[in-house]
């Protein structure tokens, strides 16, 4: 398991602690969150956000395939910069999005928020009263993967009730294969010379990356060796693998029946898949 290209203090010592302390990066910190919403607003890649092309086709998918046309009450949690609300808020639709990062939600909330229409709510989806009934909640591009399986499990129930019934739950995880990779990828280390995503200020960032196989989770470590600092800042990324049979198992365990994995759901590659269940 262990795949080490630096010694180093940063990887935990089991996979008993594997979502203990900080296990994914700050994205709810201030400095964090304003140096990656460029990135989410960038076409060239899609890297934070799904490029507008993308979501635009998605959108079409949920129009269809689960609005289909009727005005419906719609929660995006892990809404980002809420580039989903441009196609989604409308004059039948009432949108609310919710995400922890401080400046996603400014950006949103300045070029996307209409009061009573479309609005935008910083908090935990762990913690946050997720408010409700709605018609459809959604939780796409991976983001449940980032939490522990108990906050996993949480986080659907917490869903199922905010739900009206008949209500529908979006959830876009990421393949098994796909977070292996990272596990297994090589280490690597960085330079960022004119500062970037950990520091204002020039770095070196180190990164080892670790597959868990039994517990199904890739682990990523990062130590950031900002100039002029002393002492390294350590960062993990934390990320658990559900097959399709696992994430069927939580949606029911939630209370959804009518689960169902989506063939057609339209993505960039094969690294995602799309499940959704039905509040009875």
């Amino acid at each position: 398991m262990k795949n080490s290209l630096f010694y180093t203090d940063m990887i935990p010592p089991d996979a008993r602690a594997l979502w203990d302390g900080m296990y994914k990066i700050p994205w709810n910190d201030p400095a964090f969150s304003g140096r990656i919403l460029a990135e989410h607003l960038s076409q060239d890649h899609h890297l934070a956000s799904r490029k507008l092309d993308v979501i635009e086709s998605q959108v079409a998918w949920i129009n269809a395939n689960v609005l289909t046309g009727v005005s419906a009450s719609i929660l995006d949690l892990g809404c980002g910069p809420g580039l989903y609300s441009r196609c989604l808020a409308g004059v039948s639709h009432r949108y609310v999005g919710l995400d922890f990062s401080p400046a996603s939600i400014d950006h949103a909330r300045q070029e996307f928020g209409v009061p009573g229409r479309c609005e935008f709510r910083l908090g935990d989806v762990v913690e946050a009263d997720l408010g409700g009934p709605f018609d459809l909640v959604m939780m796409l591009y991976g983001e449940l993967n980032v939490f522990s399986p108990d906050q996993c499990r949480r986080i659907l129930v917490k869903a199922f009730e905010a739900l009206a019934p008949g209500g529908r739950l979006l959830v876009e995880r990421q393949r098994v294969h796909a977070v292996q990779a990272v596990g297994q990828g090589v280490n690597t280390w960085t330079r960022a010379e004119s500062g970037g995503l950990f520091a204002e200020a020039p770095y070196v960032c180190l990164t080892e990356n670790h597959w868990f196989q039994e517990e199904g989770v890739s682990l990523q470590c990062f130590q950031v060796w900002v100039k002029g600092q002393d002492a390294p800042v350590l960062y993990r990324s934390t990320t658990k693998a559900w097959t399709a049979s696992e994430m069927e198992g939580l949606f029911r365990s939630a209370g959804f029946i009518d689960v169902v994995h989506h063939s057609d759901w339209p993505v960039p590659d094969q690294g995602l898949a799309l499940v959704s269940g039905r509040k009875g």
